[in-house]
């Protein structure tokens, strides 16, 4: 009975390290081939990454993923796909909002690789809080653009309308300008001319002139006659 025991253990125990001869290697690091200087939201990113047994031999996996957590909770899961070279494997990123996230890959039958923050740009300066709300946004502005484009055409027509009623004023108003300045404009000019004006004046004084010349010179005659 204690020889079976025995048996049985070291039975299970060689059934344990043959089912998992990578986890008695112990543990894993990833490397990544190149990051982007930054992440920006609404693009789609593709990593290439290594993972190594012990941080030096290539190796390749049951299952990896980049997984991205964003301060809300919210989890990001990007499957990696083995690619080339043993231990070498792609994932396309996309992050549907601006924010901080924490990562981490996945290696399979070893722990975790846990990563860095990293910090997502939102569009101009501004990060959007999810991909839905976003899609929404951007649904409805667009559903107000016919709106918005029949209001500008209202109001141009609107513009134009008025512009051409100020315009058909201003010629009227000319119009009656010029009718009313054009008679006057005669007499006005007549009456104004100071020479016009003296002229009569000036005839009547001239014939006085002459008039009262011939009298006294018919005078001074008579008076010479009768001295005589």
């Amino acid at each position: 009975m204690r020889s079976l025991t025995i048996l049985v253990a070291v039975l299970a125990l060689s059934l344990g390290i043959f089912a998992s001869p990578v986890l008695a290697g112990g543990w894993a690091v990833t490397t990544f081939d190149n990051l982007p200087d930054q992440f920006v939201f609404g693009h789609e990113y593709t990593l290439g990454y290594t993972i190594r047994q012990h941080g030096v031999t290539p190796i390749n996996v049951d299952k990896t993923e980049i997984l991205a957590v964003a301060t809300t909770g919210r989890t990001l899961s990007f499957p990696g796909k083995s690619d080339g070279a043993v231990g070498h494997y792609v994932a396309s990123v996309y992050f549907p909002a601006g924010g901080t996230y924490s990562w981490q890959v996945t290696q399979g039958p070893f722990a975790p690789q846990d990563l860095t923050t990293i910090t997502v740009l939102g569009a101009a300066g501004t990060s959007t809080t999810d991909k839905d709300k976003a899609a929404a946004d951007k649904a409805a502005t667009d559903k107000g653009l016919p709106a918005d484009k029949a209001a500008a055409a209202d109001k141009a027509a609107a513009a134009d309308k008025a512009a051409a009623a100020d315009k058909a004023a201003s010629a009227e108003k000319a119009a009656v300008a010029g009718k009313a300045i054009t008679p006057a404009s005669g007499p006005i000019n007549q009456s104004g001319d100071p020479v016009r004006t003296a002229l009569p004046f000036a005839a009547a004084a001239a014939a006085a002139l002459f008039l009262w010349r011939v009298v006294t010179m018919f005078r001074a005659a008579r008076r010479t006659r009768a001295t005589a």
